[in-house]
């Protein structure tokens, strides 16, 4: 503006065409999450290579593990009624898939859940095959 006020007396030429004088500030790239990386390495090494051979109610257990999986931490704090409910199974059938999913390598109970001392932490695994 100052070279257009010094120059052509405060009016733009019709000819004129202006260029910043410095460059535009970018916005900063968005930080990236800790452990998102790994999370969805092991999404991927799952999807990969294990899903095929899971039941449904195993794959509807381990999501909703992964989905709790707090990223510091690495395990799943969550109480088998709570899977149950949100996966729409009944506690049995959540109980059998864990067990199956032990069996599998793909989750592992890192603290066994009790009344009146919380839930069961679980961590989950990539198995042996991918």
């Amino acid at each position: 503006m100052k070279e257009v006020n010094e120059q052509h007396n405060g009016v733009l030429p019709a000819d004129a065409t202006l260029r910043p004088d410095a460059e535009p500030a970018r916005p900063a790239a968005p930080a990236k999450r800790k452990g998102t990386g790994h999370r969805f390495g092991l999404l991927n090494a799952v999807t990969d290579f294990d899903l095929a051979g899971l039941t449904g109610a195993e794959v509807k257990v381990w999501l909703v593990l992964f989905r709790d999986t707090k990223a510091k931490a690495g395990t799943a704090r969550t109480g088998q009624a709570d899977i149950a409910r949100r996966a729409g199974l009944s506690e049995r059938g959540v109980r059998k898939a864990l067990v199956a999913l032990q069996a599998k390598g793909l989750v592992r109970v890192v603290r066994r859940g009790r009344l009146n001392a919380g839930p069961s932490h679980y961590r989950l695994c990539a198995s042996a095959s991918a």
